[in-house]
């Protein structure tokens, strides 16, 4: 059975949660393994898990949730647009849930939930994960809500929600840390709307990224339509009076919610000829308290927070039409909710709202920021000669397009594409070019080339540039020549002109260089490589150091970092080139001016131009330890300095030397070894 673990910050609480259990439901009901696991509980579902195993846990959590609310203030202008920063976090991949999960789908993780940081860890799980995105947050600086802003084109900075705005600023920060997770992390993204698509595609963080449209879906058994007169009398409204029905309603300051137009467009249809004042009424819910209302133009009824949805699906029942002048929306609950119950919608054009709204079929998408156009859409209803046609017509959009059966049937689909993608991936890599260097090595040579030839991934193309050995090292090279894809051999000017032979003569992909010595860790190492993420610019993993007769001396002394970027290099090659796949296109000829450590440089410029680099969280190589930079030690360490003095500023260097020579002599007290 299918495993599907479906990760929220909050059960039910806000429209994601609502979505993420709805989606579980309709999972469930189609033999789905699927589950919930939360950040921070409210209810008492049993079906649903959090990751607070105990009440110290839980009040750490909430603690963190309010801090992060207090804290913010330091820096946010006044208002209500949502922002959040990445201060707290948890790690959520050692919960067996998690761990034995087919598919990890995550849905809204803020308010300390996973940032930038514990999003990345969960790459070592190398599982399958989808993502849908129900607000802005995942693509931006930090907002939940864009409006005009279009700054997440670029790396946000100079954010028009902060107190201190600059290039600079917290908002690019958070940019560049989910960035870099974002470099780690391998996600297929869901969008509810069309318009959340194209905001995605548009967004700089998400370059590459496959972005898919599948709604969210609700229950259709409970909001259905019921006679509109039975539901008057349920919830004790007039019987013979138009009823418009809209959600909580902040002040006319929260701009996301449109209320000052909503209030604007009342006015202007109290004015409009044919239109009875005392024969119309609005009711509102979702109010806690109605101390801080405006004044309605119409008679007004307030019937507070409704956590029961069987009485919030007669409450659109009852209503002749739903008013949202919302902003900016998603895929908006209420909208759908109300469609279901049969009650048609008078909305604002803007977000995913068009895609439930059809204008004048199922009802009226008003001019952007129009009062007046609003105000027009509510006379339509009012006066529309075939309002049952209406009703119908909306509760029929829903069971055409949104209805659990559906939907569930999409997100599985997705699901099983997920998992058969590793399996397909014999070639879907791309080329992969294998350069081998080699001058006068006859003792580990046919290594070197068994390890390459016994991949399991098809699509390698295999170069060998060898010097013109006179050893016997060319003769063991052309026992294999038949499944060589070129074989160079003539005299070279040292080890980096042999090596840009090889990259001249590559047409692959991606290149790697694996010399002679040096061997891949395992038979489907190239396989595993390729199927930890589609598409990045660079794949990278770890190497076990062996040596002179093949034996193991255990991982180098410079293990590669979680998230590897071109400053990943300040405090030593913490990624050797042997263990490296790099995009062909964004490679140039090795700087010849540099006899020794030339890869450093290479692989520096390579990473400055990379937009996507995948740690594949597993040994990818064997490195055999010795060579030409151990022979000459010096030479080799005085072209490092000049390297990274290069990139990283010479003050930055020398402080960087002084903690490598620290860590050099504090692991060697330990191992009585250097290994790298």
């Amino acid at each position: 059975m299918l495993k599907v673990v479906h990760l929220n910050t909050y059960d039910g609480n806000g429209g994601a949660g609502r979505a993420c259990m709805r989606l579980n439901r309709a999972l469930l009901s189609q033999g789905i393994d699927s589950k919930i696991i939360v950040h921070y509980k409210f209810g008492n579902n049993p079906q649903i898990k959090t990751f607070n195993s105990n009440l110290v846990q839980k009040a750490y959590t909430a603690a963190t949730i309010i801090g992060e609310r207090v804290l913010a203030k330091r820096y946010l202008k006044p208002g209500r647009t949502p922002f959040s920063f990445t201060w707290f976090g948890r790690s959520v991949i050692h919960h067996p849930d998690v761990k034995n999960a087919d598919i990890i789908h995550l849905h809204w993780v803020n308010h300390d939930f996973l940032n930038p940081s514990h999003l990345a860890e969960i790459a070592e799980l190398n599982k399958p994960i989808v993502w849908t995105f129900h607000d802005s947050n995942a693509f931006t600086g930090g907002c939940h809500v864009r409006y005009t802003c279009d700054h997440f084109q670029r790396q946000c900075g100079d954010c028009p929600l902060l107190k201190n705005a600059s290039p600079n600023d917290i908002s690019h920060r958070i940019w560049m840390q989910k960035n870099e997770a974002y470099q780690v992390l391998n996600f297929n993204i869901i969008t509810p709307s069309l318009w959340m698509q194209g905001s995605v595609k548009a967004s700089s963080l998400m370059i590459g990224k496959d972005v898919k449209q599948i709604p969210n879906t609700l229950e259709t058994d409970i909001f259905r339509p019921i006679d509109k007169k039975q539901a008057k009398q349920q919830l004790g409204l007039p019987v013979d009076k138009f009823i418009f029905l809209s959600g909580f309603m902040p002040s006319r300051k929260d701009l996301h919610k449109g209320t000052s137009y909503l209030l604007d467009s009342l006015a202007l249809l109290k004015e409009r000829a044919g239109i009875r004042a005392d024969q119309v009424e609005l009711v509102i819910f979702g109010n806690r308290n109605t101390e801080d209302m405006p004044d309605f133009p119409f008679k007004t009824s307030f019937l507070g927070t409704i956590s029961d949805d069987k009485k919030l699906a007669a409450c659109y029942a009852a209503a002749h039409a739903f008013l949202i002048p919302s902003l900016e929306d998603n895929l908006p609950y209420t909208v759908m909710e109300s469609l279901a119950c049969g009650t048609p919608v008078i909305a604002f054009t803007t977000g995913g709202i068009p895609d439930m709204v059809q204008h004048e079929y199922n009802g009226y998408l008003a001019k952007y920021r129009s009062a007046e156009s609003f105000a027009d859409g509510m006379e339509w209803i009012i006066k529309h000669p075939e309002k049952e046609k209406l009703h119908q017509q909306a509760r029929q959009t829903v069971m055409d397009n949104f209805a659990e059966s559906i939907i569930a049937d999409k997100h599985i689909k997705l699901y099983k594409d997920l998992l058969k993608l590793p399996h397909q991936l014999a070639g879907a890599g791309g080329l992969l070019s294998v350069i081998t260097v080699v001058y006068n090595n006859v003792r580990d040579i046919e290594r070197t080339m068994l390890s390459v030839l016994n991949q399991t991934y098809s699509n390698i193309e295999y170069i060998i540039v060898d010097g013109s050995s006179t050893d016997g090292t060319l003769e063991i090279i052309k026992r294999y020549e038949s499944r060589i894809t070129k074989l160079i051999s003539e005299k070279d000017d040292g080890i980096y002109d042999a090596m840009n032979k090889g990259l001249t003569a590559a047409t692959g992909d991606y290149v790697l260089f694996m010399n002679s010595a040096d061997e891949f860790y395992e038979p489907d190492t190239v396989a595993k490589v390729f199927s930890a993420a589609n598409d990045a610019d660079i794949y990278y993993g770890e190497t076990e150091m062996i040596d002179d007769k093949g034996q193991s001396l255990g991982q180098r002394r410079h293990t590669a970092p979680q998230n590897f970027t071109w400053r990943s290099f300040k405090y030593g090659m913490s990624v050797s080139h042997q263990a490296i796949y790099i995009r062909r296109s964004l490679t140039e000829p090795y700087d010849r001016q540099y006899h020794l450590s030339a890869d450093i440089d290479w692989i520096i410029r390579a990473a400055k131009k990379a937009k996507k680099i995948v740690n594949v969280n597993q040994y990818v190589a064997k490195y055999q330890v010795g060579g030409m930079s151990k022979t000459k030690h010096r030479q080799s360490l005085t072209e490092r300095f000049n390297i990274m003095k290069r990139y990283y500023g010479l003050l930055s260097t020398v402080f960087n030397h002084v903690v490598i020579a620290f860590n050099l002599g504090w692991y060697w007290v330990k191992n009585r070894r250097t290994n790298d």
